[in-house]
This record gives structure tokens, sequence and C-alpha cells, in this order.
């Protein structure tokens, strides 16, 4: 089961974000406009800011997730965001014997398929047992672990580069699993920082349009994102950078 729990993050990001964005644009002591803000006026800064592409100040909030229950395919994909910091379940320090492995879905609707994957995946684990029990290296063992087997992994990444990962893993043409990963993450910074990750999301329900069709593809998502969603975003753009 896959689980994303964000266990860490700046304190107040939202006003982290705000304070940096004035500092841009208001030549006073940071002391005197960090005492007179309000959150009237950080929710306004951050419409101003973010729709107008003013993304610098984002790296000011930082954030740390605890994600498991996924696969390493799905680790693989997330250590190409490369402006954050990793920490992962070592198949070499750790017994592998008992981990979990993922199905994907299609495989899961069919039986006759799903049987013989579950079989050829409990062969992979009875063979690392035997290969640990010969006294071969848990790091020489792993080289026969699927990337289907689970795993888990801390990772601490900035709002920017948030924006850049639902962006990209969110979007409906993107693999099953990540989707699920990038929706609990942006459920998870939603409770803490709603009025910076409501502009963040594939460009479907954040510009109205789709990348993905000069490639060939017909996202399910952009079909179906609502355009009262759109707009009500796209309205905030008008904004000028007022800070």
């Amino acid at each position: 089961m896959i689980k994303v729990k964000l266990v860490a993050h700046t304190p107040n990001p939202e006003m982290a974000v705000a304070v940096a964005a004035r500092t841009c644009m208001r030549d006073t002591d940071y002391e005197d406009f960090y005492a007179e803000m309000n959150e009237e006026d950080a929710q306004r800064i951050l419409g101003s800011v973010i729709t107008s592409n003013h993304h610098s100040v984002l790296e000011h909030a930082n954030f740390t997730f605890a994600i498991s229950g996924v696969s390493r395919v799905l680790t693989h994909q997330l250590v190409r965001h490369r402006i954050a910091s990793y920490c992962q379940l070592s198949q070499q320090r750790t017994d592998s014997s008992q981990l979990q492995f993922t199905v994907p879905p299609e495989i899961e609707e069919n039986p006759e398929l799903a049987e013989e994957y579950n079989r050829l995946m409990a062969s992979c684990q009875d063979l690392y047992k035997r290969l640990v029990r010969r006294g071969i290296p848990k790091g020489s063992a792993r080289y026969m672990l699927p990337s289907a087997f689970n795993t888990r992994i801390t990772m601490t990444i900035n709002a920017r580069s948030l924006f850049n990962l639902l962006a990209q893993r969110k979007c409906g043409v993107e693999e099953w699993e990540f989707q699920e990963v990038a929706q609990l993450m942006h459920r998870e910074l939603m409770k803490v920082a709603p009025n910076i990750f409501w502009y963040a999301g594939p460009a479907c329900e954040t510009q109205g349009h789709c990348p993905e069709e000069a490639n060939g593809y017909r996202c399910p998502r952009f079909v179906n994102a609502t355009s009262s969603e759109v707009d009500s975003r796209q309205e905030v753009q008008t904004l000028p950078i007022a800070v």
C-alpha cells in the first residue's frame, strides 16, 4: 500500500515565501515589512508572484516526505527530480527477503497473467533467500531482485521543484504509480500551504491546455478537467505583482 506523509516543512511556509517576495520589491528593513504583513497580505502576494512566474521565491520553502509501499521503478523516476535530497532503504545493508512487491493494475486485472507474475516474484524471493543463506553478501544477492520489489524513501524538496514535479507527475499520461504518489503529495501540501499549492498541478488544470497533445497523447485528465477550475486559476493571473 502506497503511503505518503509530510513529516517536516519550513515553519509557516506561506509567510516565508511571501516575505522573500516582498524582499525583492521593497527597499525597507526586513523587520518592518515582516511585522506589518498579515495572512491576507501573504495570500495576495503569493497569488501575484506565482501566477506571474516569479517562482524563485518558492525555493525558500522546503518539505520533507516519507514515502513507502512503492516500487523501485517509482524511486528510479523520483530521483530524476534533482533539486532534492533523498535517503532510501538500503538493499546492501538490510534483508530484502520479506519485501512486498508492486503489481501493476493492468496485470492484476488479468487473472492468468497475475498468477504468473506473482509466481515469478515468489521465485525471485526464494532465490534471494537461498543466496543469503549460502553466504552471498546481501549487496550481491540484491542484483537479482526485480524493480517491482517495494522500498521506502525520504525526500526533501523545495516548493519550486514541487511545482515541476506535480506538473509532470499528476499528468494523466504519467505511469499510474507516480500519479498516485504525486496526488498524495499534493494532498499533504494543501494541508500546510494551500495558498501556494492551489496553483500547482498539470497544465490542463492550471493553464487549460495539454502539452502532451503535440506528442499524440489524449490525456484523460485533460478531457475531464473542469473549465471552472481552470478559469478560477487563470483569473488570478490578471493580478499585478504588488507586494
